[in-house]
């Protein structure tokens, strides 16, 4: 999902109705159960004061959505729905929600930011398995396209008596097939890497498979292979190990944010540490990424503008600005609006470990940013 579709999450005409719904479909009777959840949420959301015209838009959205993913995901105002969305991951609770001045989206970006797209192959020696996981139109749940190419079947090696003449010439030609079948396999393969741009591609299968496919397909394609498995019995297998893929990318992506956040902290350049630099960079459109530290139960506020990006940490130095409808809202989400509405990326960062040692790289009061530029 790019930014831009997130920053007009913001446009819309406040309070705004964020809802994470777990609709886990791999639990018994799990229709029932999400029926239930929503109906309770339902009745909890009217009495908050949401209006009944939203509630009913989100009721077909429900309907269902334990086929769709783990988690149903409504951001919505007065306005009607705007973003919806069914995510891998279910929220901590049966029902997470808040009807308030500004979207909360930092669960939504958390998962976003976990989608990376992939290729998962299984490959023999007359066939391959193909699967292009990424993240659908709107940004949500990994969309799957699965294709099969067939190859070529080699001739069945066989000999009257161990040591034969002829299994030589067999081997010959079974080889010369399995050659053919990975090239076929390397374009098709090649083809959808192509089109998908993915971070890195998932294979098994039979080991001379493998080296085969890998021989065949040109350097942009091997670049990107990771064989995590040999004759794995099924591509669902094979997914099962691209998702260990997967947790390991958003890591190391994440890490490498930190460890530049780090760097430039330390330099007394390019970074943003704490709440009121970061908001000082977030007023001047400095923030190239935003750190935000997901804070369980945080109640700490700040300001936002009724245009705009502009934010501050009090009521008065916006109005000092000649900022006329100035309002209060979560300090995290006045921070993510501030920064989606200048262009900004945004970095979900996992609660710190609580048994291991503090990460030093984090930034502090868990918000920061790296700049695009620093001013003298």
């Amino acid at each position: 999902m790019r930014t831009n579709q997130l920053a007009r999450l913001f446009h819309g005409s406040g309070p705004f109705l964020s809802l994470y719904l777990n609709t886990r479909g791999d639990v018994e009777n799990a229709a029932s159960m999400v029926e239930l959840r929503w109906k309770s949420t339902r009745s909890e959301l009217l009495d908050q004061g949401v209006p009944e015209a939203l509630l009913e838009a989100i009721d077909p959205l429900v309907e269902g959505s334990y086929t769709a993913g783990a988690g149903l995901t409504v951001i919505g105002s007065i306005d009607g729905v705007l973003w919806s969305g069914n995510l891998p991951e279910p929220p901590p609770r049966d029902a997470v929600s808040r009807w308030s001045t500004l979207p909360s989206i930092v669960p939504l970006l958390s998962q976003l930011q976990r989608l990376v797209p992939h290729v998962v192959v299984l490959a023999s020696r007359a066939s391959a398995e193909l699967e292009a996981r990424t993240p659908d139109g709107d940004g949500g749940e990994h969309e799957a396209e699965h294709e099969v190419v067939e190859g070529e079947r080699s001739p069945r090696l066989h000999r009257s008596a161990p040591g034969g003449w002829s299994q030589p010439r067999y081997q010959h030609k079974a080889e010369v097939v399995w050659e053919r079948n990975a090239a076929e396999f390397a374009a098709a393969l090649t083809e959808v890497v192509d089109q998908v741009r993915p971070r890195f591609v998932a294979l098994a299968g039979d080991v001379r498979a493998v080296q085969f496919l890998r021989d065949k397909s040109p350097k942009r394609v091997q670049a990107l292979l990771e064989v995590v498995g040999g004759e794995l019995p099924s591509i669902e297998a094979v997914r099962a190990e691209a998702d260990r893929l997967v947790a390991a990318t958003v890591e190391r992506d994440t890490g490498e944010l930190l460890d530049r956040f780090e760097q430039e902290r330390s330099q007394h350049d390019l970074a943003a540490d704490g709440i009121a630099a970061t908001f000082e960079a977030l007023t001047r459109a400095q923030a190239d990424t935003l750190l935000v530290g997901d804070v369980p139960a945080d109640d700490r506020t700040a300001w936002f503008g009724g245009e705009g990006e502009p934010v501050a940490l009090d009521r008065d130095t916006l109005t000092a600005s000649g900022e006329i409808t100035p309002a209060e809202g979560p300090l995290v989400d006045v921070a993510v609006r501030g920064a989606l509405l200048s262009g900004a990326g945004v970095r979900v960062l996992d609660p710190p470990d609580p048994d291991g040692p503090p990460d030093q790289r984090r930034p502090s009061e868990e918000l920061g940013a790296l700049l695009r530029f620093r001013l003298e």
